[in-house]
């Protein structure tokens, strides 16, 4: 009699859980949106929300809270969205950090992919190399060149492990064979403050953060890392063009849900979202980072996520020798 009682108040739980995420379905949302940012506040990721958020907030008509939990290589914010409830109430930016961490932290508290839906991806964009001035060296070639004469160990900050300027490093390493320290901060405004200082030769960052330095003369271009120059710097060859065939280190960023959030609820986000970075204000305030927006579809964001975590699990090799923290 209790084993029946007990079937029959768990099938009841059952159809009430299944009905309310149906009714929250069709009315999604009915309540604000939180989108976690990952990072401290001022980062690109913060940066990025919040230049769309509000009309965002106008396309669902519901308030949008961001929300930054920085800390532990992003994995801090990334876990309290994959325990969040799959109700398309708790949104997460990420960025290649997100494809990189389960080959650098194996330990990780979440799946990765798994515990996530790909909503879609926000926007792409190429990176610049700056050297501290007084490098003697104004391009790759010249760099090279230098490298080959005198085998002192050139350094090369990034904003932290597994980080888009720290793949970009990788990258660069492995595709001139230089003798290159790579030296981690947290966050790209130190790295490339001590760049601009002197301490460190040279790092890998969004054209925005470098363009007050450039302007003061406190660090040089040495190339951009897209296959095509930027409309910011049309006068700064891409490394590619310098004579490292092929070389692309792209920063990507884009929205994730909880697993199981339905997938009616992911369409009407994408779709949101769509419409908000379609808005010219959201474009002039995007265009300082000289980047391509493209909200893809979910699927197409969940194949990159996949490909990238397999590039990045093939290239990332643990190497205490050619790490220094900062």
């Amino acid at each position: 009699m209790m084993k029946h009682l007990l079937k029959a108040v768990l099938l009841a739980t059952s159809l009430l859980t299944t009905a309310g995420y149906a009714a929250s379905a069709s009315d999604y949302p009915n309540k604000p949106i939180r989108i976690i940012v990952p990072f401290a506040a001022g980062g690109g990721g913060d940066f990025i929300v919040r230049a769309w958020a509000d009309k965002f907030s106008a396309e669902v008509r519901q308030p949008v809270v961001v929300d930054n939990r920085g800390g532990g290589n992003t994995v801090i914010g990334t876990e309290a969205v994959a325990k969040a409830a799959p109700d398309g109430y708790t949104l997460l930016i990420v960025s290649p950090s997100f494809a990189t961490n389960p080959t650098l932290l194996p330990s990780l508290p979440y799946k990765t992919p798994e515990d996530f839906m790909p909503v879609g991806l926000v926007i792409t964009y190429a990176m610049g190399l700056a050297a501290r001035s007084s490098l003697e060296a104004d391009d790759i070639q010249t760099l090279l060149s230098n490298a080959k004469k005198d085998p002192r160990q050139l350094t090369i900050a990034t904003s932290g492990a597994g980080s888009a300027s720290d793949l970009a490093a990788e990258l660069f390493r492995e595709a001139t064979q230089l003798n290159l320290l790579k030296v981690p901060y947290r966050g790209a405004g130190p790295a490339l403050l001590d760049v601009a200082s002197g301490h460190v030769d040279m790092t890998f960052t969004g054209l925005s953060q470098i363009k007050g330095q450039l302007d003061n003369k406190r660090v040089k271009l040495l190339g951009t890392s897209g296959s095509q120059r930027l409309q910011s710097a049309p006068d700064t060859p891409t490394i590619a063009e310098q004579g490292l065939k092929d070389f692309e280190a792209l920063v990507w960023w884009g929205i994730l849900a909880p697993a199981g959030t339905p997938s009616d609820i992911v369409v009407k986000i994408n779709s949101a979202l769509k419409k908000s970075l379609a808005d010219p204000e959201v474009g002039r305030r995007l265009a300082v980072i000289d980047g391509e927006v493209q909200v893809s579809s979910p699927e197409a964001f969940r194949d990159l996520i996949n490909s990238e975590i397999a590039r990045w699990r093939a290239i990332l090799k643990p190497d205490a020798k050619n790490t220094a923290e900062r």
